[in-house]
């Protein structure tokens, strides 16, 4: 039997060396702080990833899928394999701080009704990055995709109000339709409904997880820690 582990931490790389060099310096501290495995998919990167993680990061449990695949179903590879209670994925274009993955799991762990969390997503100035968002209706996808940069100025309480940039950021409150670019999770839970939807190729199925989570259990934003 596999002995479990407090939680695995699931990445994907696709040609980001630059991302996986400045991110697992400021992770693997977090991830050992925690009891974490970090699990990564190399995804036909020609960058020297590999090579890079294998050499300096002996910590880091990787595997390569030669075959093309969307950011979904890269993930569900770690989810297959992973031993942690909870699940965490991330995207590898960030860093974290020290308590990240502790102030997340000690939040979770006092709140069985939550089946995801979100932290706070800051850009690098330290500002909010507007992830958290409600369900998307058509009219705010066309905002978003094709309404020219001039005229977005005219709807921006439409937009922020999408982007929940109405709330409390320093505040507890539930997100509909969470970013996949870092998704706190119950492991139990992502298997029970199959992890993401593999139909999906890229976008949108962070918001499909979400939203079947939703039929048993809360997602959350979380303040108490960041990245």
């Amino acid at each position: 039997m596999t002995e479990s582990c407090a939680l695995t931490i699931s990445l994907v790389s696709l040609n980001q060396l630059r991302d996986i060099q400045r991110l697992l310096p400021t992770l693997m501290p977090a991830a050992e702080k925690a009891g974490a495995e970090v699990l990564l998919v190399d995804n036909r990167s020609t960058d020297g990833t590999r090579d890079f993680v294998v050499a300096n990061y002996s910590g880091v449990n990787i595997v390569t899928n030669p075959n093309i695949a969307g950011y979904g179903k890269n993930h569900n590879m770690n989810l297959k394999r992973a031993t942690g209670i909870y699940f965490v994925v991330m995207n590898s274009d960030m860093t974290v701080s020290p308590n990240t993955f502790t102030a997340l799991k000690d939040y979770m762990d006092l709140h069985p009704a939550m089946g995801a969390l979100c932290p706070k997503i800051l850009n690098p100035d330290g500002s909010i990055q507007g992830l958290n968002k409600l369900y998307p209706t058509v009219w705010d996808l066309f905002l978003r995709r094709f309404m020219p940069k001039p005229f977005l100025k005219f709807f921006k309480r439409r937009m922020d109000a999408h982007e929940m940039r109405d709330r409390d950021h320093n505040s507890v409150y539930d997100v509909p339709a969470m970013s996949g670019c870092f998704m706190f999770c119950r492991t139990e839970l992502l298997k029970k409904l199959g992890g993401f939807d593999e139909g999906y190729f890229m976008y949108f199925e962070d918001f499909d997880l979400a939203r079947r989570m939703q039929q048993t259990h809360r997602t959350v934003y979380y303040p108490g820690a960041e990245v």
